[in-house]
């Protein structure tokens, strides 16, 4: 089987990327999904509760995922506590969601901070999805987050084009979808032909 990852930063389209692998019929992951999971465990939830105190939870009982970004944003200690609980759990899933998959040629796995977390060993291939600073603005913006709040996170990604000179393959996500589905195929024809 081989592990591919797929990678970039903040905006480039990584997302759109995996869900195209997904109409194409691949397996894939998403460590995104799985940390969005994982803010629903009980046991987790009170574990990020101790580190963030009471006022994180909202009226439901759901975490305020915006009130932890702007705190980790603010204070390195607490995003490191915060990935000491998180980051563990998310490559068990991972590495669960490879032993289910066992039997398909290839598997993807959008992994943001896939270079930042030292994962690259679990994996045969990265690509890294990049795109134009002007488009990659666009799309934070289109996510919502103020842009000071966007540069912040930046600040704790490595610069895109670090991670192309890491790269296996570096996918340009400003095509339209179309576009983008038949180039992915071309990189892909080997495990399309069933």
């Amino acid at each position: 089987m081989k592990k591919i990852a797929i990678t970039g930063n903040l905006g480039t389209g990584k997302t759109t990327i995996l869900k195209i692998l997904q109409d194409l019929g691949f397996s894939t992951f998403s460590c995104d999904e799985a940390v969005k999971e994982l803010y629903e465990d009980l046991d987790v939830k009170e574990e990020i509760v101790k580190i963030f105190g009471k006022e994180i939870l909202e009226t439901e009982g759901g975490i305020n995922k915006k009130m932890i970004l702007e705190k980790i944003l603010k204070d390195q200690e607490l995003k490191k506590r915060l990935e000491n609980i998180l980051h563990p759990l998310v490559k068990e899933k991972f590495l669960e969601f490879i032993k289910e998959n066992k039997k398909e040629k290839v598997i993807f796995a959008e992994v943001p901070l896939l270079f930042e977390v030292g994962w690259e060993s679990l994996f045969d291939e990265i690509w890294v999805v990049s795109c134009s600073e002007k488009t990659q603005k666009e799309r934070i913006a289109k996510k919502g987050l103020e842009e000071n709040i966007g540069s912040e996170i930046l600040k704790f990604q490595l610069p895109l084009r670090e991670k192309e000179k890491r790269a296996h393959k570096i996918v340009f996500s400003e095509k339209d979808i179309k576009e983008l589905k038949e180039e992915i195929k071309e990189m892909l024809k080997e495990y399309l032909k069933d």
